[in-house]
C-alpha cells in the first residue's frame, strides 16, 4: 500500500494526542557514521563511510553526523569528503569545547557543528576536573567561537540526565544567548525511565525560546533508547538522534528503524523520510559490519521474524487479510511481498510444528503442486514430525518432504545457468574460468571469463561478475559457510543474501555440496536467478 496505507492505531492512541506536545514535523538526526562507528569491532572504511552516507541521504535524514574529525585523518578526511559530496542532508562535525577540535570542523569544511561538554556532577569533578562556573564559562566562549563561522550550531549537555535539572537549563542557555541554534538532551548512559526522560525535556522545552528546536539522543543500556526518544517527542523535542540498527557504544543507541517507524505509524508525525528504504539501508549497514553486528532475528520491524507466522490461527488469517496479525504491511519499510496470498505465502508463512492445514494447502498451491488427500496428509505429517524434534522447516527441507512424497517437482524458470567452472588453486595465484548460459530475449547465449583472487571462491565470483553484466549493479550482503556433516567429506552448505541496487530487492539463497567453491557458486547462480525473476514479474 505504500505511504497512503492506513495506520490501524487504538482508539486510546488517538485521543492521547490531542495532550501530548508533539511536534508538527519530526527530523532525524543519523549518527551511525560517528556513534554508530564507536561500536566496539566496527570500523568502517572510507568507501563504506560515503555509501553509507549517501544511503542515509537518500533514505531522507536531515542531518548526517559525518564523524569527529579530530580524531584521526581518516575520521579528517571521511568528513570532508561527505562534506563534499553534495548531498541533501546536512553534513555536521562534532567538537569538544576545544577551539582545535572546532577549527577541525570549520577545516573539514562541514555544514554545520556539534559542540559539547558535560554538565553532571560526577562528570564535571571526575572527568573534566571543572566548576560548574567553569563549564558555562566553556560554554559561552567556545559557542561564540562556533557561532563566528557558523549560523547553524547544535549544543549537546553531556550525561544530561543525570545532571542537577536547575543546572542543566542554565548550560542551555547560556549555550543559545551564545550562538547555538538547536539543543541536544543526551541520556548519555542509558540511566533514566521514558517518564522522566519526558519530564527533563517537557522543562527545557518551557524555559527555552519556541524557535529552539529539541533533540534527544538516548541510549540503549535498560533496553529502553527508543521508549525513552518516543517520550521526549510526547513533551517538546522535535529532533531523534538515531543510528542504523541501533549501533552505538555498549548496548548502542536508539534504533532509526524503530523510532521513525513508531513516530510514523503511531503518532502520525509527518516526515523526510523515505520508508520504503529502511529496510535495505539497514542491511546495507549491516554487511559492512563484517559479520560482528547482525540484525537479530526477533528484532523489531526488520528482524527475519518481524513479518513471518507459523502458528495456524495465525497463518489462516494472515491468508484472508494481512493485517491481522500485522501493523504494517513490510513493503512500508521495503520488504518486497505484495499483499496478494502468493506473496503473503512465500514470504510470510513459516512451517513448523505450529502449522495449520490453510499455510500448507497455500504454499502447495504457490509451487502448483496438487496433492491427494493421503499425500496431503502424509506432508502434513512428515512437518509436524520433523518440527516436533527441534528442527526449522527451511525452504530446501519443505521441497524435500514434496518431493519425497511426490515424487519430482516442478522446474523454476532459470535465466543464469553455471555450464562450466575450472578453478586452479594450489601454490598458484587461485584462478578461475566460468561459463555461463545467460538468457536475452529467450535464447540462451555462453558467456566466459577469468579472474584470479585471493582465494577459489573469491575468484569464481570476480570470474561470475566479468560474465554477468549487471552485477556491478547487484551487491553481497552477507556469506555464510557450514559443515553439514563431518569429516574430510563434509557437505558444505553456503547461504548467501544479495541486494539490487536499482530496485532495492534483497534476496536469500543457499546451495549445499561436496565441493565448497561449488556451493558458493551455486548459490550465487541462484541468488541471480532470482533478482532476474523479481526484474522481469
Amino acid at each position: 500500500m505504500g505511504k497512503n496505507e492506513k495506520i490501524h492505531v487504538s482508539e486510546m492512541m488517538e485521543k492521547l494526542k490531542e495532550i501530548l506536545l508533539l511536534p508538527e514535523r519530526a527530523f532525524f538526526f543519523d549518527t551511525t557514521l560517528r556513534d554508530g562507528e564507536q561500536t566496539p569491532g566496527i570500523s568502517f572504511t572510507q568507501e563504506e563511510k560515503l555509501s553509507i552516507a549517501r544511503s542515509l541521504d537518500d533514505l531522507g535524514i536531515d542531518t548526517i553526523e559525518a564523524g569527529f574529525p579530530v580524531i584521526s585523518d581518516g575520521d579528517f578526511a571521511a568528513c570532508k569528503e561527505i562534506a563534499n559530496l553534495g548531498l541533501n542532508s546536512e553534513v555536521m562535525g562534532l567538537a569538544r569545547m576545544k577551539k582545535f577540535d572546532i577549527d577541525k570542523v570549520i577545516e573539514a569544511e562541514m555544514d554545520s557543528i556539534h559542540v559539547f561538554i558535560a554538565t553532571s556532577q560526577l562528570h564535571m569533578e571526575k572527568k573534566l576536573k571543572m566548576t560548574s562556573i567553569e563549564v558555562l564559562e566553556n560554554i559561552a566562549k567556545f559557542v561564540s567561537y562556533a557561532n563566528d563561522h557558523y549560523d547553524k550550531i547544535l549544543f549537546s549537555a553531556e550525561d544530561a540526565t543525570r545532571s542537577n535539572i536547575e543546572f542543566l537549563i542554565k548550560a542551555n542557555q547560556v549555550a543559545i544567548e551564545n550562538g547555538a541554534t538547536r539543543i541536544n538532551i543526551p541520556d548519555t548512559v542509558g540511566t533514566i525511565s521514558p517518564k522522566a526522560f519526558g519530564h527533563i525535556i517537557k522543562m527545557n522545552y518551557n524555559a527555552l525560546p519556541k524557535d529552539i528546536r529539541i533533540a534527544v539522543h538516548c541510549h540503549n543500556d535498560f533496553g529502553l533508547a527508543v521508549a525513552n526518544s518516543i517520550a521526549g517527542f510526547e513533551n517538546g523535542a522535535s529532533e531523534a538522534q538515531t543510528t542504523i540498527m541501533g549501533l552505538g557504544e555498549r548496548a548502542g543507541n536508539a534504533s532509526f528503524e524503530e523510532t521513525a517507524m513508531s513516530l510514523y505509524a503511531l503518532y502520525q508525525i509527518p516526515m523526510n523520510i523515505t520508508t520504503e528504504l529502511i529496510f535495505p539501508t539497514a542491511k546495507l549497514v549491516e554487511s559492512y559490519c563484517g559479520g560482528k553486528i547482525k540484525i537479530g532475528r526477533l528484532q523489531p520491524l526488520i528482524g527475519q521474524n518481524a513479518f513471518a507466522h507459523e502458528s495456524g490461527i495465525h497463518a489462516h488469517a494472515m491468508i484472508q487479510s494481512a493485517r491481522a496479525y500485522e501493523p504494517i504491511t513490510p513493503e512500508l519499510i521495503g520488504i518486497k511481498r505484495s499483499d496478494s496470498v502468493e506473496q503473503i505465502v512465500k514470504n510470510s508463512i513459516r512451517l513448523g510444528k505450529h502449522t495449520g492445514g490453510h499455510a500448507l494447502k497455500a504454499k502447495l498451491d504457490d509451487l502448483g503442486i496438487d496433492t491427494s488427500e493421503d499425500q496431503f496428509k502424509q506432508i502434513f505429517d512428515h512437518i509436524k514430525r520433523f518440527g516436533d524434534k527441534g528442527h526449522e522447516v527451511e525452504e530446501a527441507d519443505f521441497l524435500a518432504i514434496v518431493k519425497d512424497v511426490m515424487g519430482d517437482l516442478p522446474k523454476e524458470e532459470q535465466y543464469v545457468i553455471l555450464d562450466e567452472l575450472t578453478v586452479l588453486t594450489g601454490s598458484i595465484t587461485p584462478t578461475s574460468t566460468v561459463r555461463l548460459k545467460i538468457r536475452n530475449n529467450g535464447d540462451f547465449k555462453l558467456r566466459t571469463a577469468s579472474s584470479i583472487g585471493v582465494g577459489p571462491v573469491d575468484a569464481s565470483v570476480k570470474a561470475i561478475v566479468k560474465c554477468f553484466e549487471r552485477m556491478n549493479k547487484i551487491q553481497l550482503l552477507n556469506y555464510n559457510i557450514d559443515a553439514v556433516t563431518g569429516g574430510t567429506e563434509a557437505l558444505g552448505h553456503v547461504s548467501i543474501e544479495l541486494i539490487d541496487l536499482e530496485s532495492n530487492d534483497i534476496i536469500k539463497s543457499n546451495a549445499t555440496h561436496e565441493d565448497i567453491v561449488m556451493s558458493s557458486v551455486l548459490a550465487l547462480i541462484k541468488g541471480l536467478n532470482q533478482l532476474v525473476k523479481l526484474k522481469n514479474r
